[in-house]
């Protein structure tokens, strides 16, 4: 018996009380506050419900737990007492349409990905996103990895919701994706990718209906939610069908294409279709009340088409994280745009609303921000500025915050344990210097970010990246 409590008390301390194994070097060299007992005083709580900041708020946070939560709590006995005078507290984000690959630096002609299996973790994590769904791999074996490293606490990273590779059929020409010819090769990957320990699977440009059909039954089947960009299927097909999620707002609805041929992808009408549409159109509003009834979940990627002119070259800065040759290729790109993204801003503004209008008809929109395209999108420091445009949108600072933690959480089924500041929950914090709740750009400023009760320093982690985006 003596023996057996001795193993019981090794394995304990080996493990930590959220599961994970002893934090490794690499890890523990970005960490500020290992698990314990801390009480963080005077703090602007933005608590993720929704609802208006309160000020001089105190959290107690013991192990991986949130304890308490309110004014002048008492101070236990074995707590270390954090002053946070100045600054502001949010929940852990919670974004559903992140990858960990970005675009080739590759001459223009050619587009393709590559895996950033170091920098995105740990960009991802100093911008307070403590949970993320990659939506869509091209690597998922390495995904798969790196979420096991990351729960071990082998390397710095977010909690991972691992998305299969995009399913689809011939079309869209990128080397780095498959390409699928029958409705059964979708399931036998469904199954394969499952076995894998994926738990979403996502689907694209150019499939059926029968194949989406199939799709959503075996991935069902297999408890996993389906999420898809889509172009041949148009949106309310897709929710009849019981698809989980759309991407990309409404810029990727071919709703609006008066003579769409069935299950064909016709990007160019989409995007003449959407220019034409007016804002308030009742075709509009019955897209959006459909989607709500059917409980479709939109996730809103407006960074990914933020317009060039007058923005920034890297939304949400982080042009310092590019290696050379990409820091080059995006510079060029957003030269060679400055004044001639007119159409694009019709879109973006268009698209703004509708986003809006989904959440207000009571729909549930998520946050995502997608970084591929044409590399200005940098994980992390577009997570940012995703908040910054949700207020631009017309949303409250508490709302832009709702969308990125709870919101996600709910789409998840993870709201009992994350998503908002309250007791029982996981301590997933993000802790800011300023006031977020008076203005959301304090978003960049960025302290600490709490993961299952561990402090990791958020400049430590967007340093270690420092160069490195567009080179592995």
């Amino acid at each position: 018996m003596r023996n057996l409590s001795f193993l019981i008390a090794i394995l304990l301390a080996n493990f930590s009380v959220f599961g994970q194994t002893n934090l490794s070097k690499e890890t523990k060299a970005y960490v500020s506050h290992e698990r314990g007992t801390y009480l963080l005083q005077n703090l602007t709580l933005v608590d993720g419900t929704g609802s208006a900041a309160k000020t001089n708020q105190d959290i107690l946070v013991v192990a991986n737990t949130i304890e308490k939560v309110g004014m002048d709590l008492p101070i236990p006995k074995n707590a270390t007492v954090l002053d946070m005078e100045g600054k502001s507290a949010i929940p852990g984000l919670v974004m559903l349409h992140e990858h960990l690959f970005y675009p080739k630096t590759t001459p223009e002609h050619i587009y393709g990905v590559d895996q950033m299996s170091y920098s995105f973790p740990k960009l991802y994590l100093a911008a307070g996103v403590t949970t993320m769904r990659t939506a869509g791999s091209i690597m998922p074996q390495a995904d798969v990895n790196i979420k096991k490293a990351i729960d071990k606490g082998q390397t710095p990273g977010p909690n991972m919701d691992v998305t299969s590779p995009h399913l689809d059929r011939e079309g869209l020409g990128i080397y780095e994706l498959g390409a699928f010819t029958s409705t059964e090769q979708f399931i036998n990957a469904i199954n394969f990718y499952a076995d894998m320990g994926v738990t979403s699977i996502k689907v694209y440009n150019f499939i059926t209906r029968e194949d989406l059909k199939a799709i959503v039954k075996a991935a069902h089947s297999r408890n996993m939610k389906v999420t898809g960009h889509l172009c041949s299927i148009t949106y309310r097909e897709a929710a009849d069908i019981g698809i989980d999620n759309l991407e990309h707002g409404f810029f990727a609805s071919s709703d609006f294409v008066q003579d769409k041929v069935e299950d064909e992808c016709q990007p160019f009408k989409m995007r003449k279709a959407m220019l034409e549409m007016s804002t308030d159109s009742e075709m509009v509003t019955d897209l959006i009340d459909h989607l709500v009834r059917k409980k479709v979940a939109l996730t809103s990627t407006i960074n990914v088409f933020e317009p060039y002119t007058g923005r920034e070259v890297v939304p949400g800065g982080g042009t310092e994280a590019l290696y050379t040759n990409a820091k080059e290729r995006v510079y060029k790109r957003w030269a060679s745009k400055q004044g001639r993204d007119s159409l694009d801003y019709i879109l973006f503004n268009k698209s703004k609303v509708w986003e809006k209008m989904f959440y207000d008809a009571g729909g549930l929109l998520v946050a995502g921000t997608d970084p591929t395209y044409d590399g200005r999108i940098v994980a992390g420091y577009a997570n940012m500025r995703l908040l910054e445009l949700f207020v631009e949108m017309g949303f409250t600072i508490p709302e832009a915050i709702k969308i990125s933690s709870l919101n996600g959480a709910k789409y998840l089924e993870k709201e009992a344990s994350i998503g908002t500041i309250a007791p029982s929950k996981i301590a997933d914090l993000v802790i800011i210097d300023g006031d977020i709740s008076k203005d959301i750009s304090a978003i960049r400023s960025i302290d600490t970010v709490f993961k299952n009760g561990i402090g990791y320093d958020s400049k430590k982690l967007f340093e270690a990246a420092k160069g490195l985006v567009g080179i592995r």
